[in-house]
């Protein structure tokens, strides 16, 4: 759940942090830098990258981004997608460049992006056939203690040395003896 959460963050972040020159020079190997075209003269791109800023040879690269100058842009084979989080907050168009070791590689806007398939749904002519997020269904924190005539209902927040944590509603988190009572629900252990 961290690593899904974690990788949410990291693709809200992305998409927000970029700017309008936000470009992914490509070399034919595959490999590439990314970050803010400042300037594009004789031939050279110049970058201000995550190492600096930096000046390459157009000759030696495509560009991907909208702000990439005419005549430097990365030829794509339409393959248009939109890769939306699991929670829908956050989506994503472009075109299929790769899928590598789980992950969409698209070009777009933006420049080049990859985005975990765990991350995200995935719709349009690109999407890999027969690959989905491996989506978890929530397991209900929802759990009943009981010991004898004693009840005790809420939502299981974790067990720690031999106590269950349960946060019961107008009371907080209550600390309770997993020796003691018999735990019923999905989230028991």
């Amino acid at each position: 759940m961290r690593k899904l959460m974690f990788g949410l963050m990291l693709l809200a972040s992305a998409s927000v942090a970029q700017t309008a020159n936000q470009v992914t020079l490509k070399y034919d190997d595959g490999t590439g830098v990314a970050g803010e075209l400042v300037g594009f003269e004789d031939g050279i791109f110049r970058i201000e990258a995550s190492v600096g800023l930096i000046a390459i040879p157009a000759e030696d690269v495509s560009c991907i981004g909208a702000a990439c100058p005419a005549g430097t842009e990365l030829e794509v084979p339409s393959a248009p997608v939109t890769l939306t989080s699991l929670d829908g907050t956050v989506r994503v168009s472009g075109d299929v460049l790769d899928f590598v070791d789980g992950e969409y590689v698209l070009a777009t806007d933006m420049g080049e992006i990859r985005v975990g398939v765990d991350l995200v749904t995935c719709v349009g002519d690109g999407c890999v056939p027969g690959v989905e997020p491996a989506i978890q269904e929530p397991v209900s924190q929802d759990v009943v203690l009981v010991d004898g005539t004693t009840t005790i209902e809420g939502k299981l927040q974790g067990i720690e040395d031999g106590t269950y944590l349960i946060e019961v509603e107008q009371l907080g988190i209550l600390r309770v003896d997993a020796t003691k009572f018999e735990c019923r629900g999905d989230a028991c252990p």
